[in-house]
């Protein structure tokens, strides 16, 4: 798990990437006359452009909600919003690693047929579901394990989940979000065998959370 100029702990990238919906199928112009092509290509831009902001999750998810819901003490949001995906970053001067709240969605103009659409859903959990395999066979947790990380798919949040080194990725429809507590405390997953599974319990309860928003 590698460590983020701002203290974060993040999986390792070649997990983030494969997670990431950054497979948007090409877009093909019916129309043979040119001017007519640039008007449709412009109409797309204004549907991306409402789509980015309609959703920002440092406003469906404010600081007050999530230390609500996750017994922390956020201060400070940054949000990082664009055409097909939001982010927030939750912290305070005491846990500057915080927590980080990842949204990303497939549109209409990604797919042209049901068995296209079925394909973008399940490329964005794929990556998660190895990822959660392969965590929980190079960090034994459990018994004997060295660190309690529990790792694998989860049940009672989306349609789908998993769990992989405390990052929670679940699906619900054309939504995909990751959730990832960076641990105050990182002893206590050495220590204490219930702490990776508390934190895992608080980031679903975000995610089905914000499942209920969107």
């Amino acid at each position: 798990m590698q460590r983020l100029e701002d203290g974060r702990c993040s999986p390792p990238g070649d997990v983030r990437r494969t997670i990431a919906l950054g497979c948007a199928l090409a877009f093909t112009l019916v129309a043979c006359d040119k001017t007519a092509g640039a008007r449709a290509v412009a109409a797309k831009d204004d549907v991306g452009a409402a789509t980015a902001t309609r959703i920002s999750l440092c406003t469906l998810m404010p600081k007050d909600e999530v230390n609500a819901i996750t017994g922390a003490s956020y201060t400070i949001v940054k949000p990082d919003d664009s055409r097909n995906s939001s982010r927030c970053h939750y912290s305070s001067p005491t846990d500057p690693a915080g927590m980080s709240l990842d949204l990303q969605w497939i549109e209409p103009s990604e797919y042209a047929a049901p068995a296209e659409h079925a394909a973008l859903q399940q490329a964005g959990m794929g990556g998660a579901r190895l990822g959660g395999k392969l965590g929980a066979s190079m960090v034994p947790s459990g018994d004997g394990g060295p660190v309690h990380l529990p790792s694998g798919a989860v049940s009672g949040v989306g349609d789908e989940a998993t769990s992989n080194m405390l990052l929670l990725t679940a699906r619900k429809g054309d939504y995909l979000i990751m959730v990832q507590i960076t641990p105050t405390d990182m002893m206590a997953l050495v220590t204490d065998s219930t702490a990776g599974t508390a934190l895992v319990e608080r980031e679903k309860a975000i995610a089905r959370k914000l499942f209920t928003k969107l």
